[in-house]
């Protein structure tokens, strides 16, 4: 696990969807900030799992979606927005065209799930499609259900 890490400044996305959030803004409830990318099938085979951890926990859970792109065809914006229409993914957006936000988190991979607490330290972190049942069941233990 990556120690040690706190919810990085997440003033770097090139693009926000859905709605603007700011590190300040997550801390005082627990955090689940996953990373994908269109082009990702795993991800997108992931999508329905984060949307019933967000759907499960609305009032005590902040989500956010970060896309990383994997290759130039990922950088479309409106690509992207046209993807998360198609898969619900209704929590704010956070487009890392330019990675800033995944080297600030230390990412390399998608699909990615970092769960932090409501303080903003790192408690679990996950990569790949059984990434999201883990960080269900982590989300779970975090909320005590």
């Amino acid at each position: 696990m990556k120690k040690n890490l706190l919810v990085p400044n997440l003033n770097a996305a090139t693009h926000w969807m859905n709605q603007k959030v700011t590190r300040e803004g997550l801390i005082g409830a627990p955090s689940l900030i996953h990373f994908w990318a269109i082009s990702c099938s795993k991800c997108k085979n992931a999508l329905p799992v984060i949307q019933s951890i967000r759907e499960k926990y609305p009032q005590e859970l902040n989500v956010v979606a970060i896309h990383m792109p994997l290759s130039e065809a990922d950088l479309d914006v409106n690509e992207v927005a046209h993807v998360a229409a198609d898969y619900s993914i209704t929590e704010p957006i956070l487009i890392d065209n330019k990675h800033h936000l995944a080297d600030l988190f230390g990412n390399r991979f998608v699909p990615a799930y970092y769960l932090f607490d409501a303080g903003g330290h790192l408690v679990e972190y996950h990569l790949g499609e059984r990434g999201a049942l883990r960080i269900y069941k982590a989300t779970d233990r975090l909320l005590h259900r």
